[in-house]
């Protein structure tokens, strides 16, 4: 199985949508009881860059419960309508002139993401790319961990939950792509577990799964 050819099909095929429908799912638990809960059924047309969301969620953190629904449908900024959703998963934005040391990290993490890939076949000529961080070397484990920290900081420094996040120490997680036979991603699912230590040393389990479910074109239009 050429994994090169496979991906280049299904980024291909991706970028020639016109349109995204589909469902996020989103579970975060501390210590076996669930902290996180999110959903969020989403449309855009790739074209007009117009996206309609209905969002879902709550939160039990720290002795306060929130919960919060939403819909919304509004237009995207003319610079960001065709393909910007796939533009951002292969490009890797900088101010700054990066040094040649950079640039080979990269490709070096890059390569390494590459190789440690797994395909599989399953019944129904389902393809699932997956990727387990127990399969990266360990020098990629520590940056990989650190991209996730880094980005987890940037979002909001302000809230305890991302804090929490950021600071998980040893984590473990796992992505799966599932492929139907037409190269269209049709589930993506994601899990990671780590430990964390809060103020008082007291060692806390943090676990994460995320379902994403896109809708085909076809199945949305006989809905």
């Amino acid at each position: 199985m050429n994994k090169i050819r496979i991906l280049y099909d299904v980024m291909n095929t991706m970028k020639a949508k016109t349109e995204v429908k589909g469902v996020l799912q989103v579970q975060v638990e501390k210590d076996q009881a669930t902290i996180l809960s999110l959903q969020n059924e989403f449309e855009k047309n790739l074209l007009t860059g117009k996206m309609k969301t209905k969002v879902t969620a709550s939160l039990d953190y720290e002795g306060k419960t929130q919960g919060h629904h939403a819909e919304d449908a509004a237009p995207c900024p003319p610079e960001r309508t065709h393909h910007d959703w796939l533009h951002h998963m292969h490009h890797f934005p900088s101010h700054r002139r990066r040094g040649l040391k950079e640039i080979f990290t990269k490709w070096t993490f890059a390569l390494s993401l590459l190789n440690a890939l797994q395909f599989e076949e399953r019944a129904g000529k389902i393809t699932v790319i997956s990727l387990n961080a127990n399969d990266l070397p360990e020098d990629m484990k520590k940056l990989f961990s650190e991209r996730i920290n880094h980005a987890s900081r940037r979002h909001d420094r302000r809230h305890g939950l991302i804090r929490e996040i950021s600071s998980i120490d040893h984590l473990d997680g796992k992505l799966s792509i599932f492929i139907n036979p037409d190269y269209e991603v049709e589930k993506v699912v994601v899990t990671a577990a780590g430990n964390q230590l809060d103020a008082q040393a007291q060692q806390h389990d943090l676990k994460a799964n995320a379902q994403l479910i896109l809708i085909r074109e076809d199945e949305s239009d006989a809905s």
